[in-house]
């Protein structure tokens, strides 16, 4: 699988746009296009150009979650495809009402829920199949701590703003040439907890996990613990698997997770290409 990512937090290039969010083009070795997340707004478009990259040419889309990093690009992208029909697959829950920071102080981070009636969106469960070696997939379980991030993150529920259950989370597991690979967008869930489920579902471990993991919170202005982060590297090491990070893992993290993964990690911007 080749990932070109068309949307990230930084860029070495004059000629790219880099803003908070994420949108990566994944072209799988059976000639399948799949756009994973279309980042703030319609930039990863032009970055796309820039990088000869045919976005609207994906065969299918994929909404990781319900944050306007990830989604505000929802619309641009349905107008860009509209002679397609290409559908778009996100979590029942995605277009709720999202926010961070306090109940009491806080700013919106949804996405248009107006885009929820396009019938080219298709609200999918837990679990999907997408065919061919492509499963959609909800974590619930928690057995491993959560960033303390996600803290500040809250959702719509009765009587007001509560903690986000994460529940409009999915990710991606790609099953092909006997390989597995996991592709997540911020890992709200934990990485860890979406690791098990991935590996509980393939039976087997993974071979590469491309995913932000939520160590820094840029609305709170704040880095994870490094105690936590250290550990959860250890974890991952112990895993056996190659990782791709970017976003929301944050550079200061990421030089944490270096220490203890060494070549086995790497940090993705934009216009990065890779194989997984």
């Amino acid at each position: 699988m080749r990932i070109t990512v068309l949307m990230e937090n930084c860029t070495p290039s004059s000629r790219l746009v880099a803003k908070h969010g994420l949108s990566l083009f994944l072209e799988l070795d059976d000639g399948r296009r799949v756009l994973f997340d279309m980042g703030p707004d319609a930039s990863f478009l032009d970055n796309a150009r820039a990088l000869g990259v045919d976005a609207a040419s994906a065969d299918l889309a994929v909404l990781s979650h319900g944050h306007y990093d990830h989604g505000g690009g929802l619309a641009a992208f349905l107008e860009a495809t509209s002679g397609r029909g290409t559908k778009v697959y996100v979590r029942e829950g995605a277009f709720g009402t999202f926010a961070s920071g306090t109940p009491e102080r806080n700013h919106g981070i949804g996405i248009d829920p107006s885009l929820a009636d396009d019938p080219r969106v298709v609200r999918v469960g837990e679990r999907h199949e997408l065919g061919d070696g492509l499963l959609l997939f909800t974590a619930r379980r928690r057995d491993h701590e959560i960033a303390r991030s996600n803290r500040r993150l809250m959702a719509l529920g009765d009587g007001g703003l509560v903690p986000d259950d994460f529940s409009h989370e999915r990710s991606l597991l790609v099953r092909e040439g006997g390989r597995h690979v996991l592709v997540s967008g911020c890992s709200h869930g934990g990485i860890l907890n979406i690791m098990d489920a991935a590996e509980e579902i393939a039976g087997a471990p993974m071979d590469v996990v491309v995913a932000g993991m939520h160590l820094t919170d840029p609305s709170g202005g704040s880095v994870e613990d490094p105690a936590l982060t250290r550990g959860m590297a250890r974890e991952l090491a112990e895993r056996g698997a190659r990782y791709l990070t970017f976003h929301c893992t944050g550079t200061d993290a990421f030089s944490l997770l270096r220490d203890e993964l060494g070549e086995c990690v790497g940090y993705l911007h934009v216009g990065s290409v890779a194989e997984a």
